[in-house]
């Protein structure tokens, strides 16, 4: 009967060298990585704060659009409180600034970031200062007072209100 060597080293799975455990590790650890690394930028991209004198509020404090559903929400008819006076707005209205118009968010389903419809609607009062961080394609400037856009700035927060 052979005898059996009991004291040999167990064999480690490599590949290219490195430990199959380890790299299965540091794998998971960069994708990870990955994942929230496209998160922030998701949430920063196209966010600017700018400071603007409200000069009206033509806007419901309760509007929706109409949606198809999607992958985590399900179809909805458009709804408002009220319809705005300005038809050019659009559907949920606008807030009337130093800078163009601006757009709400929609009431339903709340935003993950930022302050809701309601909070932003409270907030926002005729001819006061305030700092606002918004959502638009380029940020928006003087220059842009008067001009109608296809898809306005959204107002996602109210950071600071000058006295009035």
């Amino acid at each position: 009967m052979a005898k059996q060597d009991t004291d040999a080293p167990d064999i480690v799975e490599t590949l290219f060298t490195i430990p199959v455990q380890r790299l299965i590790l540091w794998l998971s650890l960069a994708a990870g990585a990955m994942v929230l690394i496209i998160l922030i930028w998701a949430m920063t991209h196209n966010r600017y704060v700018v400071t603007v004198d409200v000069r009206g509020m033509d806007a419901p404090r309760l509007c929706w659009e109409e949606s198809e559903g999607g992958l985590f929400s399900g179809a909805r008819e458009a709804k408002r409180s009220r319809a705005p006076r300005r038809s050019y707005l659009g559907y949920c209205g606008g807030v009337l600034t130093t800078h163009g118009a601006f757009a709400l968010p929609h009431t339903h389903p709340r935003p993950w970031v930022g302050q809701s419809r309601a909070e932003i609607y409270d907030r926002l009062k005729r001819s006061c200062r305030y700092d606002l961080v918004v959502t638009a394609e380029k940020r928006p400037s003087r220059r842009d007072a008067g001009k109608s856009r296809r898809n306005p700035p959204v107002i996602r927060r109210v950071m600071m209100t000058y006295p009035c």
